[in-house]
């Protein structure tokens, strides 16, 4: 399994740095006229590098996954926004351990930013290992559709790109069946049902977000069963 780290890259210069600026706010003022946030969402994340931010200000370690010497199997969704789908899955009993990442795409270990804007194939997934004995694969088919709105194609909410899309990576020709199946049963729905090609984590800063307290700090139980309603950004 391949593992990436946020990649690095060098900032406009200082003098560069306030027409830059200027230029992007005023892109900002123009978007947010016609009140479309998940257009706005992009120039935010390009503001945030301008000033010196880069990867959300937030320094990433490399990522191991998935968990040395598991034996479990593994799952792997797609259902829009990965921070508010991973804190599901972690409260589903059997779920031993998750990860956020980028998979179904074309580039080699993209980075958040790069997901986010469209041009590399990938969708926001989480994946997991998990243990038969206690929860099914069918169950986690249930939870993944009942999570999320499996018939807008690619779009959740104000998210919208094919990196937001509704997709099934499955690891087996069982896991194939019953996804199928389960996609059946949901009228309407657009999920995609893909043999699972290489996942990339995500940068570690986004692993267990929710939990460790997301935008505004403020954590959210990751506890088994845990019926609290999520906060898609904390």
């Amino acid at each position: 399994m391949q593992q990436t780290a946020a990649r690095s890259l060098p900032h406009p210069s200082g003098q560069l740095r306030p027409f830059l600026v200027f230029a992007t706010a005023s892109v900002l003022a123009v978007l947010a006229a016609v009140c479309n946030p998940s257009v706005v969402r992009q120039p935010l994340q390009l503001l945030s590098f301008i000033m010196g931010q880069g990867q959300s200000g937030v320094k990433s370690e490399p990522v191991s996954w998935p968990p040395a010497n598991s034996t479990l199997p593994l799952a792997t969704f797609a259902a829009g926004c990965f921070w508010g789908t991973e804190l599901k899955f972690q409260r589903l009993p059997g779920v031993e351990a998750t990860c956020v990442g980028y998979t179904g795409g074309s580039r080699q270990n993209p980075t958040y930013n790069a997901v986010c804007s469209g041009s590399t194939g990938h969708a926001e997934a989480i994946q997991m290992t998990y243990d038969p004995k206690t929860v099914s694969y069918e169950t986690l088919c249930e939870s993944f559709f009942n999570g999320h709105d499996a018939t807008t194609k690619n779009r959740q909410g104000g998210d919208v790109g094919t990196q937001y899309r509704s997709a099934i990576f499955y690891h087996s020709d069982e896991q194939k069946r019953i996804a199928e199946a389960a996609k059946g049963k949901v009228s309407g729905a657009t999920t995609e049902i893909a043999s699972a090609g290489i996942f990339y984590p995500a940068e570690s800063y986004h692993q267990q977000y929710l939990e460790k307290g997301g935008r505004n700090g403020r954590a959210q139980s990751a506890a088994k069963e845990c019926k609290d309603p999520i906060r898609c950004y904390g």
